[in-house]
């Protein structure tokens, strides 16, 4: 918004406030600058996209100026647009995120797609599902969403990112069908007591030396221990490869999100545990690698 020293105007409307914003954005380089503009003034206002365009003529008062100026000044210092408003929509859900937790991204919802066809199959049994390093909860969320009839869990080491989950869950009234608990990979499960039909995992696969070279709104604000996949970014990806067959019953399935240049790789290490079919390897919308299934073997 213009400085006061250099601007003798005293009200603003609703539109002229979206259109300045959208050009005070795109000139410091955001690339999504119009939408950018709407969410943050919506959020400000407490409205909905919509409505600013309803009400495109209002005229904003002194103390909703000053808000939608922090969030105006907090987003070119890079913050995420999901943690300045506290939301991000995923599987058509509204989340609430934080920096505790990882942004839910488009692309994992080709994982959730990717196994609701196992656990719309009717077999006369609930299956058991269970959803490692779950962060904002919106893989298990989705899939409990989709197919109420099943058993549910949901672990992540952080206590924070499980306070989050379960706060989502229960806005969506799913708590209920969601055990939660707090644990590093398997640490927290039983050898050989705990059975799944299904384990799903989005699990940190960057490099460490590409952290870096990220967008600045994801490198210095979202939760670098989800991010970091070790130095050659399969740590996480190769421990669970390792352990889930122990933790699958026959038949049972794994589906991991990946990098998209880590598909023969992860058929590599799935190989020489030799508990699973080959993974199929299934491309995210932009027609990247994204997704690996394989099913344990009887």
């Amino acid at each position: 918004m213009p400085n006061a020293s250099t601007d003798n105007r005293v009200t603003w409307t609703i539109l002229e406030l979206v259109r300045w914003t959208t050009d005070y954005f795109r000139d410091n380089g955001l690339d999504s600058a119009r939408s950018e503009a709407e969410i943050l003034l919506a959020h400000a206002l407490g409205v909905r996209r919509i409505d600013l365009y309803l009400n495109h003529d209002k005229p904003l008062g002194p103390d909703e100026r000053a808000v939608f100026k922090n969030l105006i000044r907090r987003r070119l210092s890079g913050e995420p647009v999901a943690y300045l408003t506290g939301t991000k929509e995923f599987w058509s859900l509204e989340l609430a995120v934080n920096p505790a937790v990882l942004i839910p991204r488009p692309e994992t919802e080709c994982l959730v797609e990717a196994v609701l066809p196992f656990l719309e199959t009717e077999t006369g049994v609930a299956k058991r599902v269970l959803d490692m390093g779950t962060g904002s909860g919106a893989i298990i969320i989705a899939l409990a969403h989709e197919c109420p009839g099943h058993r549910y869990f949901a672990m992540d080491r952080s206590m924070d990112a499980l306070v989050t989950a379960r706060r989502n869950a229960r806005t969506h009234g799913l708590e209920a069908r969601i055990d939660w608990f707090c644990g590093n990979w398997d640490a927290a499960l039983a050898p050989q007591r705990a059975r799944f039909d299904l384990i799903v995992s989005n699990p940190p696969y960057i490099r460490s030396a590409e952290i870096d070279e990220l967008q600045p709104e994801v490198r210095d604000h979202e939760p670098r221990p989800a991010l970091d996949g070790s130095p050659d970014g399969l740590a996480g990806l190769r421990h669970i490869i390792e352990m889930a067959h122990c933790h699958l019953n026959d038949g049972g399935v794994l589906a991991l999100e990946m990098g998209y240049d880590q598909a023969t790789a992860l058929q590599t290490i799935a190989d020489a545990v030799g508990q699973y079919t080959p993974p199929r390897i299934i491309k995210d919308y932009s027609g990247l690698d994204r997704v690996a299934v394989m099913t344990r073997n009887a």
